[in-house]
């Protein structure tokens, strides 16, 4: 992918999320940010026998799963690092941290994915819910999955929400246009690649949906197709225990 194309990506997605951010509230009725997405709920409650907890979200917006994270462990020492491009969405993440009382768990950071470094062993969770589609480029991606394994600690869950197979159509018009996504890879391949990413892992969810919106770009209303995959994997997982979700 060229620089100018890259940019103009971003720069879509930008003017998108910023419309969206100013328009809708966390976890107010009748916002598309009224509550975490479904997985989330099912993942918390392997975690209730924690003693305490690290996790981070990439491409966490304003909060919409991280917080709701950090609400329900508020009883334990709890660190969500929590990485966004745009500096909108972490202003805005604060104060829903503020306001929701839970601003000792969240540490928000203004960063691109693909720069974000990931040390070792550090989380016991890791969120991507609609970002790891927007690392900078395939080889950037692929290295960022093992990099997010490596980062995960025993027991260790992650948990992506991925777009594939995206395609774009000029809402009026019908007119198809370029996919404003900087990884666009087939559902069966992206599906591949994360069983070897995480092949040291079981697989508690791996779920394919077929999904369309619209979405500003710009001047003009996008239509929006995709398939999304849901990936959760425990690494090492405990003997024993029902992980199915």
């Amino acid at each position: 992918m060229t620089d100018i194309r890259l940019k103009q990506i971003r720069e879509s997605e930008k003017e998108s999320h910023i419309e969206m951010y100013s328009n809708s509230e966390l976890y107010k009725e009748g916002s598309w940010l009224r509550k975490p997405i479904k997985t989330i709920f099912d993942i918390i409650p392997l975690f209730a026998d924690a003693p305490e907890l690290n996790v981070l979200d990439l491409g966490c917006g304003v909060g919409r799963n991280c917080i709701a994270v950090a609400q329900h462990f508020k009883n334990i020492p709890c660190r969500i690092d929590c990485v966004d491009i745009l500096d909108l969405a972490i202003e805005k993440l604060n104060d829903n941290a503020k306001e929701l009382d839970v601003t000792s768990s969240i540490n928000g950071i203004v960063a691109p994915i693909e720069n974000y470094s990931i040390k070792e062993n550090e989380y016991d969770l890791v969120i991507a819910v609609s970002a790891l589609e927007h690392i900078d480029s395939e080889q950037s991606f692929l290295s960022k999955l093992s990099e997010i394994n490596n980062g995960v600690r025993n027991n260790g869950i992650v948990c992506f929400v991925i777009n594939s197979d995206v395609k774009e159509t000029e809402k009026t018009t019908g007119e198809e246009i370029s996919a404003q996504f900087e990884v666009n890879l087939s559902t069966e391949k992206l599906q591949t690649v994360l069983k070897e990413k995480f092949s040291d892992f079981e697989i508690i969810k791996d779920t394919i949906s077929e999904q369309q919106y619209d979405i500003p770009r710009g001047d003009i209303v996008s239509n929006l197709q995709t398939k999304v995959v849901t990936f959760v994997a425990r690494k090492k997982s405990i003997k024993g225990e029902s992980l199915c979700l």
